[in-house]
């Protein structure tokens, strides 16, 4: 085990995806009750092959459970923030980023919120962001993989706190410091 290190999960999302097996389940169940026992059963009756796409849809969502969350472990070796990526217990990447080359960091959504939606929430399109020195974009500090990930806003706010300990100058907007009490 490396020292000082951080580790943060990726949350579920899993009463959506609950809630859909339930409901396809029980719709196939209801639509296949008295196929097999009467007199009248034919195999492409619209009846069964709905009850079948249903049972799909089930059995996809099924899928969608089961599959492992990303975990994200973070630490240094000498100047480098590396961040190991594991889907599971497979490790799929590594990213490696020069802590003194983080000039800026910050919380967004990849879409600009409404007025009347909440600042922050567990929505998979914000993303945690930083800025190198000498260039103008925002990069996300999570790579690809945060396109397609939940984190939980106090996940972020360690991240955030994790790397402006190592790199005290690393800006960070007032409003977001505030929230996350950095």
């Amino acid at each position: 085990m490396r020292h000082n290190e951080l580790h943060v999960f990726e949350e579920s999302n899993h009463l959506f995806w609950g809630l859909i097996i339930l409901v396809s389940t029980a719709l196939g169940t209801y639509l296949l009750v008295g196929s097999f026992v009467t007199m009248e059963w034919y195999p492409f009756n619209i009846r069964q092959l709905l009850a079948l796409a249903f049972f799909g849809i089930s059995f996809s969502g099924i899928i969608k459970l089961s599959e492992p969350l990303y975990h994200f472990i973070l630490y240094f070796e000498g100047d480098i923030l590396v961040i190991d990526i594991k889907k599971g217990d497979v490790k799929t990447n590594t990213l490696q980023i020069r802590v003194d080359h983080i000039q800026h960091l910050k919380f967004a959504p990849h879409d600009p919120r409404d007025a009347d939606e909440a600042l922050f929430d567990f929505s998979t399109n914000y993303h945690l962001l930083y800025k190198k020195k000498d260039d103008a974009t925002f990069h996300k500090l999570l790579g690809d993989q945060s396109a397609s990930i939940t984190l939980k806003v106090d996940d972020i706010a360690d991240i955030m706190r994790f790397i402006s300990k190592r790199n005290p100058d690393v800006q960070i907007p007032s409003e977001q410091a505030e929230y996350f009490n950095l």
